[in-house]
């Protein structure tokens, strides 16, 4: 064998070396989402409350027949240092459907769309189905940082690196944004006022999403209806047409949120959105 043809055979070796390597990354990832879902965990110090949206769009959407995940989890400071029973974490019980949420038929800019949420139980710890901080969500939190894909391995406070769209311009995106898709996230304080720390990530590389910290649901509302809201304006309180972002809004009021806008632009199948938001201690 030739010293080239060697040279050839270690080349494709390597590459296939990687290429597995890569496969069996993909492959845990996998299988991570499924564990976790029946996985709970309880801790002392934080209450948490992690919920899932799905979106499917109706032919009235230029998008349809796209659809999107919302995957939010939610990380704030307990009222006090020990639970009632009622606060207990309860075990999700798969032989009641209404756990599993169901469809419900909603319209935004005139436009139709159906929506099926997995337990947001409104800022309460007792959630269902799966409980945050459970070991595969360690796991997959090492993976992702040693793959870049995460800035710490801090499991209460989720960090993403910052990554602008750039399939088009942040004019393109303002101008897409009046008839684009919105979700409303509450944020779970106990203080009147608090410090929040947030990341957000879609997997879709071809479009941008925006961020925006709104004063309560009414701008959500307003938002639905006219294309137009109010939102903090402070350094770190909103981001636009990005792929990834982390960043910190000071200063949050009670009642207030976070709205995610995503815009009518959306070429695959589904689209998953991430979203992780931590009060800071004050």
């Amino acid at each position: 064998m030739s010293v080239l043809s060697q040279k050839s055979s270690f080349s494709k070796l390597k590459n296939m070396k990687i290429l597995l390597a890569v496969v069996g990354i993909a492959a845990i990832l996998a299988a991570l989402d499924v564990v976790e879902f029946y996985m709970p965990m309880e801790f002392d110090d934080m209450s948490v409350n992690r919920h899932s949206l799905y979106v499917h769009l109706d032919p009235v959407w230029a998008s349809y027949p796209s659809n999107i995940v919302f995957d939010v989890t939610s990380t704030w400071n307990k009222s006090n240092a020990t639970m009632d029973e009622s606060q207990k974490y309860v075990p999700f019980d798969e032989t009641i459907p209404e756990n599993y949420g169901k469809n419900e038929l909603d319209t935004m800019h005139d436009k139709s769309f159906v929506r099926l949420s997995h337990q947001n139980n409104q800022c309460q710890y007792n959630f269902q189905p799966h409980h945050y901080r459970s070991t595969v969500d360690v796991i997959r939190q090492n993976i992702e940082v040693a793959m870049g894909l995460q800035l710490t391995n801090d499991p209460y406070n989720i960090q993403f690196p910052n990554v602008k769209n750039t399939s088009y311009s942040d004019s393109d995106q303002e101008s897409k944004l009046p008839t684009a898709f919105a979700h409303f996230i509450p944020i779970c304080m106990i203080n009147d006022i608090s410090n929040f720390d947030y990341s957000i990530r879609i997997d879709d590389k071809t479009i941008g999403a925006n961020l925006y910290f709104v004063p309560s649901i009414s701008e959500f509302n307003s938002y639905k209806e006219t294309g137009t809201f109010f939102y903090y304006t402070e350094s770190g309180c909103f981001a636009k047409n990005l792929i990834s972002h982390s960043g910190t809004c000071s200063n949050v009021s009670k009642d207030s949120g976070i709205m995610i806008i995503i815009p009518d632009d959306i070429s695959r199948s589904l689209v998953k959105t991430t979203v992780n938001i931590y009060e800071k201690s004050v």
